[in-house]
């Protein structure tokens, strides 16, 4: 069936039986009858424990259960269950880019996220942020400009990951997994309490693997394989009355092959780059891509790499008297990653050199590579005075985020080399400085009427040493001394500051007790930054030398894009939460629309074709970021579901994203390959995206344990993509088949099919410029299914 006519039908649907995706977000799918309250799930989005439906926020909240039922194994999963939330990782599986209500991330290291996660409210940074969902409590996907309630400033919205939290009780479970692609995955949790509402504790695991997915056309192991191991434990400590503190270590290595490239299309012929010979060895790459979507090409990095290694620390400690809490959040994180991809999609390609032996008949070229070492540390405090007196609520916090590099780190990006030497390692080291105070009032007028005001303040800091030293990464103190010879060697240091309110004002009207209607203006804003390293020789300054061919032998001048600014937006949103009842059946029907304000907007610049191979301040990552557009965004949401029984709810969501561009400011005298048209700025959300969902409980009860059916279809426009090129839509179904509580013990078996229908589609790209010869991206994964079986205790 055709995208759209699926989508009128499903929009008809809804209209016709007036359901959301309370499916989704409920605590249960199958809620009780004589309670109105029965099925709801609290959330956190305030910084206090609130109902869902009693919450002024357009908000996707989904329970441990519905995570189950869902098989969300990653964050990334989250995206097929939470509309208009889109979750990719270009250039490599640890450059995680978000995207909210247009609201996106690029890929380039250390900009501050459009889209934060937090997990167990402490916000990650971009890098290393798909975290597994194991022992996890709930995931809540809050849309919108959050910063008058939370630590860190945000555009789009923010993902808050809670996970299971000690209790009193001993506890807990063990599940293991086996399906496709050799799949293999055991975890388990066990909750002990120590000293009875004094002290508890809890431990849980996860292993996961799974063989490449992705074959090797011309050697090499192949791509897409899963090598993790995590584990998380969680101490409680309530002494007396009132003090609670819980500290959670965690710690999660992977240690696979990269994510494999499709090879999509060439651009122009190689004969443009003085290349054609090599142009029919292209030609059969291409026919071998189209002939297999589950290949890819290694182009001699012998599978790539994707090693990412995380331990961090978490303290929540809080101290309750009389109507007042004060509370502080303290998180230190460790991120190490190291990544190498083919970026062009090709084998290495071979030039005849024409020779006579012993000479070689012909060398090696690599069209382009990338591989990055990434070596920081985080730490992030929060504290927060938190007040209730009935009609008056308040909270106050002040933040403070200090990252910086915690080892050599960098990039290194091989373009166009022939003789496969490998471009020099571009050191880059960034530090991150953050300050904010914030506050948020809520006034009840009445029993009906309720006044939400906030406010926030936010100081930034950036700065960064980094260019070529030597032959390899170096780390920070090397570079600040190299970079204090102040020789124009591409060695130099960059520093940025800037400071921005944010606000929030808005009404909540309480028609009944099953109906909320809201309106809300919020200001968000993403701070000041710097790209990397310090514009300072001839090829990236203006000055002439022939090995700038793509702009005849007069070079770019990058030093306009040195530094970002703040980027702002301002929006206005109107919402609906009602709960219904009709007979025995009961329902859930929230509609949010808004309208924003997007200024300064960073879009991203490839200088790949533009900056020599070898260029000793060649950027970062081989791109910029510029603030250059300012868009105009609008768009509704609607989440709906109905149980016409007890065993049987029905749901839909849906996020339609309207994004135009309303001015587009460029630096005069730029070259054409790295200047943006109004075409060539990225929409990242789709125009439309939704999910429909059932879960019904059988009315058999074999061994006296339930039969639970649950599936879902997702369905999307085309998203994402780059260079205003979006990524072609799709639609995705899985399903999944429990019978749990087997025999009236704690004894579950699953079994789950993830796209069902074995859909090709594309999840993210890799190059998608047409002044660069190919475009490659990173296919879907395709249909896989597992058996699961997990005991509780």
């Amino acid at each position: 069936m055709r995208l759209a006519a699926l989508k009128l039908a499903l929009v008809a649907s809804a209209a016709a039986v007036a359901f959301p995706s309370w499916a989704q977000s409920v605590a249960s799918p199958a809620p009780q009858a004589d309670s109105a309250n029965a099925g709801d799930i609290v959330v956190t989005a305030r910084r206090r424990e609130e109902r869902l439906q009693d919450v002024s926020v357009s908000i996707s909240a989904f329970s441990s259960e519905a995570l189950e039922r869902s098989t969300v194994q990653t964050v990334s999963d989250v995206k097929t269950i939470a509309p208009g939330f889109t979750f990719s990782s270009e250039g490599g599986k640890d450059n995680v880019a978000l995207t909210l209500r247009g609201i996106g991330q690029l890929p380039l290291g250390e900009v501050t996220p459009g889209v934060v996660i937090y997990l167990n409210d402490t916000p990650l940074p971009s890098v290393g942020s798909n975290v597994p969902t194991y022992d996890i409590g709930s995931i809540q996907v809050l849309k919108g400009p959050q910063g008058t309630l939370f630590g860190r400033n945000t555009l789009g919205g923010a993902v808050v990951i809670g996970s299971q939290k000690p209790s009193y009780a001993f506890e807990g479970y063990v599940e293991g997994t086996y399906g496709r692609f050799d799949y293999r995955e055991l975890e388990g949790a066990v909750n002990i309490p120590i000293i009875e509402d004094k002290v508890a504790f809890r431990a849980a695991g996860q292993i996961r693997r799974q063989d490449p997915r992705t074959i090797a056309f011309d050697g090499g192991p192949g791509f897409d394989n899963i090598h993790q191991d995590a584990y998380r434990f969680s101490l409680l400590v309530e002494p007396f009355e009132g003090l609670k503190s819980t500290t959670i270590y965690e710690y999660f290595k992977g240690d696979e092959l990269a994510g494999g490239l499709y090879l999509l299309r060439e651009n122009f012929p190689f004969a443009a780059l003085g290349l054609g010979v090599v142009e029919p060895q292209v030609q059969a790459a291409l026919q071998a891509q189209k002939a297999n979507r589950r290949g890819s090409f290694d182009g001699g990095i012998n599978g790539g790499a994707a090693y990412r290694k995380t331990r961090a620390i978490t303290n929540d400690t809080s101290f309750s008297f009389g109507d007042l809490t004060l509370r502080n959040i303290f998180g230190y994180r460790k991120n190490y990653s190291y990544q190498l991809i083919n970026t062009g999609g090709l084998p290495q390609l071979q030039i005849p050199t024409g020779l006579p032996s012993p000479a070689p008949s012909a060398v090696p070229f690599t069209l382009f590579t990338a591989s990055s070492v990434l070596d920081r540390q985080y730490l992030t405090n929060e504290t927060q005075l938190l007040g209730d007196f009935g009609s008056f609520n308040f909270i106050v916090g002040a933040f403070f985020n200090n990252d910086k590099s915690d080892g050599p780190s960098g990039s290194q990006f091989t373009a166009f080399s022939v003789g496969g030497v490998p471009a020099p390692a571009v050191t880059a080291h960034v530090r991150n400085k953050n300050w904010a105070v914030y506050g948020q009032i809520g006034y009840e007028f009445t029993d009906k009427l309720k006044l939400n005001l906030g406010a926030r303040y936010s100081w930034d800091k950036v700065s960064a040493c980094g260019g070529t030293i030597g032959t390899t990464y170096v780390d920070e103190s090397t570079c600040l001394s190299t970079a204090a010879l102040n020789l124009a060697d591409g060695v130099g240091t960059v520093s940025n500051k800037g400071e921005e309110p944010s606000w929030t004002i808005g009404l909540d009207y309480k028609a009944t007790p099953d109906w909320l209607l809201y309106i809300v203006s919020r200001r968000g804003y993403r701070g000041v930054n710097v790209n990397t390293p310090l514009f300072e020789t001839p090829f990236t300054t203006g000055g002439t030398n022939p090995a700038c061919v793509a702009t005849g032998g007069v070079c770019a001048d990058l030093r306009p894009f040195q530094k970002t600014g703040e980027e702002t937006i301002t929006d206005v949103e109107i919402g609906s939460k009602y709960d219904y009842h009709v007979g025995s059946a009961r329902g859930r029907l929230n509609l949010a629309a808004y309208y924003s304000k997007y200024k300064n907007a960073l879009q991203f610049l490839n200088t790949q074709t533009t900056v020599p191979n070898g260029t000793p301040d060649s950027p970062t990552n081989g791109s910029l970021a510029a603030n250059v557009a300012d868009l105009r965004i609008w768009g509704v949401e609607l989440e709906a579901s109905i149980s016409p029984v007890r065993s049987l709810t029905v749901g839909f969501n849906a996020a339609y994203t309207n994004v135009k561009v309303e001015s587009l400011t460029v630096p005069a005298g730029l070259p054409s390959t790295i200047v943006l048209g109004e075409g060539q700025i990225n929409k990242y959300s789709p125009s439309f995206s939704g999910t429909a969902s059932v879960s019904w409980t059988l009315p058999i009860r074999p061994a006296d344990g339930d039969v639970v059916v649950n599936a879902d279809l997702f369905m999307t426009d085309d998203f994402g993509g780059q260079n205003g090129e979006k990524l072609p839509g799709y639609q995705l179904a899985n399903a999944r088949l429990d019978w749990r509580g087997i025999g009236g013990t704690g004894l579950d078996l699953g079994i789950y099919v993830k796209n069902l229908f074995n859909e090709k589609y594309v999840s993210a790209s890799s190059v998608l410029l047409p002044s660069f010869p190919t475009s490659s991206v990173y296919a879907g994964d395709p249909r896989t299914w597992g058996v699961t079986a997990k005991y509780t205790f």
